[in-house]
């Protein structure tokens, strides 16, 4: 509204109106009689600037331009001052489910996020619009798992994850499977957590879902809960906890272990995925603090979408689960794009420098066409962007191009352009938005098209480079000729790289597994010998097997495991369905494969190695598993690498590489992290408080570095140590900070 003091003014104001509207009119009229793009900002009455948007990502940008005012519930991560983010949390009717680090998991109104974006003591702020999907004996001789349960010399006994918590974040658990029970019935599954069920017991402070206790399934109270993806979640369990009690001991690899399975909601509202992925990683972890276990958690669930970094909020609030106390492991699956083309990167090195990616709309992904780059700061800022469309039949031909943006115009603010092909019809509404978030852009166009018949082209221009994942790229194979198209020189196809799943997957903290091949045969339910129609070598990597590296270039996966025709247990319903050569003997137990299938193998090795080490730390798990295992022929290149990371798992080697550690408590006297770890040439040290002296020790407790520094002014509570002539091994670091002193544990590639 505008406020005026005399009708001169109001006439005058009048007047200049009309003109810029007719003006206006004009260019319009003018641009679609010419087939120019109409470019539209949206403009609301949100109370809220660019700067405040530009902490958020784009699903929850979306949101606050159509439902600012509505009084949804919505579940979010907030990176800030936690106590700040709290208390306007309580304020404006949230919840504050928990707290990793910096990071608030939280519930809030739709119509009070704006404000909580407005807080200068707020930095990032993510909903979450990806979905996970599940990633789909001899599995104990390939991974060297029978001399661990047996306690072959020299280990002074046989582990069978006796006294650990194994979570399973999963489809759910077939939980009357005798494999999951005592030798006196009784279950061994202490909670079951289904996000699918209403009406029951929901656990404190989620408020979702229903939770089950050991008592009510042992008292029949919980037949509500099945497994709800084809007995994914049961053939899982099976591979990491199953005791074979069964048929035919199909025993998993950690069959004494103590079960938690929490129960995904596959469809969930809102997309709210991974935020109840960190829910359900924080209820596991605080079931097995309040039994004082140890425990290890396995998700063989992805996504493969997002900034492959692990820096995103929910990433990094799982991280800071994991090293939150000892005693705690997360395992996770690669995933099983190996072979798709789906990664694509952009790297121009001078102006002018133009290429272009098609993408082609299809209805299993949406009503839209998604498309997120990401990229650093230094790399990204000069690059410009645009989406144009090309007919391809009866002729390839270029329809429209759009206008090219830089990431900072789009920084913050969400646009909306129309596409107007060359008669004048309109092909697409495009938007546009970009974030900063923890050091790296997102720059996004979200494509809506009007037509099947077009292919949008993202072209961009100027040096840099950036990436992206997407699974509706036109990849090499389906491109014209260059004489049938000639742009078609400048075209980039995606590529087999960075196939790996995205999020928590991404971080160090977490062990990634990838997949080789278990067996050939096995006899089926009918006594009959099935022999697979593909010929492999059993102990080969899987070609679907996921391979990194992470967008900033760390090594991904860790570790590969079996998975390709293992045998574990079938959910009841799921048996009935399945075809007599897809059960194994005693028809009990199903054949599955993939990522999925090896993980729990990495997930029940981590469960026997805290049986013996209850107080090992999630670097120190890793190490063991990662620095013993297993190199022979079939584990081709250069060892590490981003396909096998370091090998096959061998969970005897890794019980025996683990014996340089104790239950007894390391000295830590204030808060340190040591990065990267593994390291290769230089590690940085952080600590909470001013370093005055770094020691470094080799296995033996020999002294291999000592650095002093001068910290008269109180400020280094950061240093850099070069360490390029270091031998492979596994090392203490000691910081000493005035009387106090912590011990880190280290390892040299």
């Amino acid at each position: 509204m505008i406020f005026v003091e005399n009708k001169e003014d109001i006439f005058l104001r009048s007047e200049s109106f009309l003109l810029k509207l007719f003006t206006d009119i004009l260019k319009i009229i003018y641009m679609l009689k010419h087939k120019w793009l109409l470019s539209l900002i949206i403009v609301l009455p949100l109370k809220f600037y660019a700067q405040d948007l530009s902490k958020a990502n784009f699903s929850l940008v979306k949101k606050l331009y159509s439902e600012h005012a509505s009084q949804k519930q919505l579940a979010l991560f907030v990176q800030g001052d936690v106590n700040a983010v709290r208390a306007y949390t309580n304020e404006h009717g949230g919840f504050v489910k928990f707290v990793a680090g910096d990071i608030s998991s939280l519930v809030l109104p739709l119509s009070a996020v704006s404000g909580l974006a407005a807080l200068k003591e707020v930095t990032a702020l993510e909903d979450n619009s990806m979905k996970l999907t599940p990633l789909d004996d001899s599995m104990r001789v390939r991974n060297n798992i029978n001399p661990v349960q047996n306690g072959a010399a020299p280990l002074p006994q046989g582990y069978d994850g006796t006294g650990v918590v194994m979570g399973f974040i999963d489809s759910g658990i077939d939980f009357t499977h005798p494999d999951f029970k005592n030798p006196n019935g009784t279950t061994r599954v202490l909670y079951i957590w289904d996000h699918n069920l209403t009406g029951g017991m929901a656990p404190l402070p989620y408020n979702y879902g229903t939770e089950f206790n050991s008592a009510d399934i042992d008292a029949g109270n919980a037949s509500a809960h099945v497994d709800n993806s084809n007995g994914h979640g049961t053939h899982v369990t099976g591979m990491g906890a199953g005791n074979g009690s069964a048929v035919n001991a199909h025993k998993g690899v950690a069959p004494k272990a103590d079960i938690i399975s929490v129960c995904l909601n596959w469809n969930l509202p809102d997309d709210d995925w991974l935020t109840t992925v960190a829910d359900a990683v924080n209820y596991i972890y605080n079931k097995a603090l309040a039994l004082n276990k140890p425990c290890v958690i396995n998700i063989s669930a992805g996504n493969y979408y997002g900034s492959h970094d692990g820096k995103d909020l929910q990433a990094q609030a799982i991280s800071n689960l994991i090293s939150q106390h000892n005693g705690r492991s997360l395992v996770c699956a690669a995933g099983n794009a190996g072979q798709i083309p789906f990664h694509l990167t952009h790297n121009h090195t001078f102006s002018g420098d133009t290429t272009f990616t098609w993408f082609n709309y299809n209805p299993f992904y949406g009503n839209a066409i998604y498309v997120e780059m990401w990229g650093n700061a230094s790399s990204f800022t000069q690059m410009k962007f645009a989406i144009g469309a090309d007919k391809t039949s009866p002729v390839y031909e270029l329809q429209t191009m759009g206008t090219y943006y830089n990431v900072t115009q789009n920084l913050g603010v969400l646009n909306t352009d129309t596409l107007y092909g060359t008669s004048g019809n309109r092909i697409a509404l495009v938007q546009r938005f970009a974030s900063l978030s923890n050091g790296r852009y997102s720059m996004i166009f979200n494509i809506i098209p009007d037509s099947t018949q077009y292919r949008f082209r993202l072209s961009t221009t100027n040096p840099g480079a950036f990436d992206l994942w997407s699974f509706q790229m036109t990849p090499a194979s389906g491109l014209p000729t260059p004489l049938q198209f000639p742009d078609i020189v400048k075209y980039v196809a995606p590529d087999l790289n960075q196939t790996i799943v995205s999020s928590f997957s991404c971080s160090d903290k977490v062990i990634t597994v990838g997949e080789h091949k278990n067996r050939m045969t096995y006899i089926d339910c009918a006594n009959n010998l099935f022999t697979s129609t593909t010929n492999y070598t059993p102990g080969s990597l899987a070609p679907q097997s996921s391979h990194g590296p992470t967008r900033d270039g760390r090594l991904k996966p860790e570790i590969c495991a079996s998975g390709g025709m293992s045998i574990a247990a079938g959910a009841y319903n799921v048996l009935p369905n399945l075809p007599i050569t897809n059960k194994a003997l005693g028809c009990m137990h199903i054949r599955d494969g993939g990522t999925s299938t090896a993980s729990p193998v990495v997930a029940g090795i981590a469960a026997l190695i805290l049986q013996r080490f209850p107080n090992a730390t999630w670097q120190d798990i890793k190490n063991c598993i990662t620095q013993n295992a297993m190199v022979d022929s079939l584990v081709t290149g250069t060892i590490p690498n981003n396909e096998w990371g370091y090998g096959r798992a061998d969970g005897f080697a890794a019980m025996l590489g683990c014996s340089y550690l104790t239950t007894a408590e390391l000295g830590i006297h204030h808060t340190l992290d040591v990065y990267p770890n593994p390291f290769n040439d230089e590690i940085k040290i952080t600590s909470d408080v001013t370093i005055d002296r770094v020691m470094l020790l080799d296995a033996t407790g020999r002294i291999i570095r000592e650095h002093q520094f001068n910290t008269t002014n109180g400020t280094a509570k950061s240093i850099k140590l070069s360490l390029p002539d270091v031998a492979p091994g596994f090392y203490l670091v000691k910081v000493f900070s005035g009387k106090s002193e912590s011990v880190a544990r280290l390892v040299r590639y």
